[in-house]
C-alpha cells in the first residue's frame, strides 16, 4: 500500500494540471469524470493516504485511495494540439478509472480502491475521521498525542491507525519505532510527551525525506547522501534498501545483532528487534496476543 509520502508525491505531480483546462474521462466507466471535463483544475492535495482533486466552478471533489494495487501516473506528452487539447488521445492500456489530458500532460489512474465524488460535507467527514498528517502544514500533532496517550492499545497498532496519524504505513511503522528504540507493544497511555514529541518529529523528518527522494530512506548513511543530493538539486538514486527491521524477520539486527522478529498486528506483519526495542517494566511485551485490527486505510 502506498504510504503517505508516495501519495503526496502524486499530488505534487498532479499540480501539472492545475490552472489548466483538462479533458477528463473514465475509460472503464468506474467514475463520473464528466463533471471535470473541460474544467480548469484548482488543486490536488494529499491527506494521509487519500487524494483530493478539485476544479474551479465544480462543487464536487474527486476522492481517491490507491490501496494495494492502485497507481496514478503523470507524464508529459508531445502530441499536436487542437485548441487547448491534443488532437488525438493516447491509447488506453489497463484498467483506467480516470484519464486526464491537458495541453502538456497525460495522467491515468488505474485500479484504485476508491474513486468517488464528494460534496463539501463528504470532504469534511473524511478529514474528521483522519488523524494529523505529518506532511501537511496544517497538521496538529497534539491530536495524535492525545489519541495515543488516551489509549491502552500498543503503540505499534496506534501509529499505523489512520485515525491517529494519517499516512504512516507498515514500513514507516517498523523503522520509526526501531529508531526510537520503542517496544511496539508498549501501551499508548505509557508514551510520555517527550517520547511522543521525538517520535512525531522523526516521522516528519523521515517522510519529508521520503517525499523528496521518492522512496523510503531510513538508513543513516543513505539519509545523509539523499539530503546532499536534494540540496544539490539532484535526483536521489534508488540504492539497495537498508531497512533496520522491516522485512528482516529471522536475520540479525544491524545495530545489536539480536534476531529480528515479526508478528501479525491487525492486517499486516510488525517487525521489531527485541534487543533494541526491549520491553519496559510495564510493557505488554513481544509475547502479547494480537493487539487489535486497526484502521489502515
Amino acid at each position: 500500500m502506498a504510504e503517505g509520502h508516495a501519495v503526496h508525491g502524486i499530488a505534487q505531480r498532479l499540480q501539472q494540471f492545475v490552472e489548466q483546462p483538462v479533458r477528463s474521462s473514465s475509460p472503464n466507466g468506474e467514475f463520473d469524470a464528466t463533471v471535470f471535463d473541460g474544467r480548469v483544475f484548482a488543486d490536488a492535495q494529499a491527506v494521509g493516504k487519500h487524494l483530493l482533486v478539485t476544479a474551479h466552478d465544480v462543487g464536487l471533489t474527486a476522492h481517491l485511495h490507491l490501496a494495494m494495487d492502485g497507481a496514478f501516473s503523470v507524464r508529459r506528452h508531445h502530441r499536436a494540439l487542437h485548441g487547448d487539447f491534443p488532437r488525438t488521445e493516447p491509447p488506453v492500456h489497463g484498467n483506467v478509472a480516470w484519464r486526464l489530458l491537458s495541453a502538456t500532460h497525460h495522467g491515468e489512474l488505474t485500479d484504485p480502491a476508491v474513486c468517488e465524488l464528494l460534496d463539501e460535507d463528504g470532504v469534511l467527514a473524511l478529514r474528521a475521521r483522519l488523524g494529523p498528517d505529518p506532511l501537511r502544514d496544517d497538521a496538529e500533532p497534539d491530536v495524535a498525542r492525545r489519541r495515543i496517550q488516551n489509549s491502552r492499545r500498543p503503540i505499534g497498532a496506534l501509529i499505523i491507525d489512520q485515525k491517529v496519524i494519517a499516512g504512516i504505513g507498515n514500513v514507516y511503522r517498523a523503522e520509526i519505532l526501531h529508531r526510537a528504540r520503542l517496544d511496539p507493544f508498549t501501551p499508548g497511555r505509557e508514551i510520555d510527551d517527550e517520547t511522543f514529541g521525538a517520535l512525531w518529529q522523526d516521522t516528519v523528518d523521515l517522510m519529508i525525506l521520503g517525499l523528496g527522494a521518492g522512496w523510503i530512506v531510513t538508513d543513516e548513511a543513505q539519509m545523509a547522501a539523499a539530503r546532499e543530493a536534494l540540496v544539490r538539486g539532484e535526483r536521489v538514486p534508488r540504492w539497495p534498501k537498508r531497512y533496520a527491521v522491516y522485512g528482516r524477520a529471522g536475520t540479525p539486527c544491524s545495530v545489536c545483532g539480536t534476531t529480528v522478529r515479526a508478528q501479525r498486528v491487525g492486517l499486516q506483519r510488525l517487525f521489531w528487534c527485541p534487543g533494541c526495542q526491549a520491553a519496559g517494566p510495564t510493557s505488554t511485551g513481544a509475547t502479547s496476543a494480537d493487539p487489535a485490527t486497526v484502521g489502515e486505510g
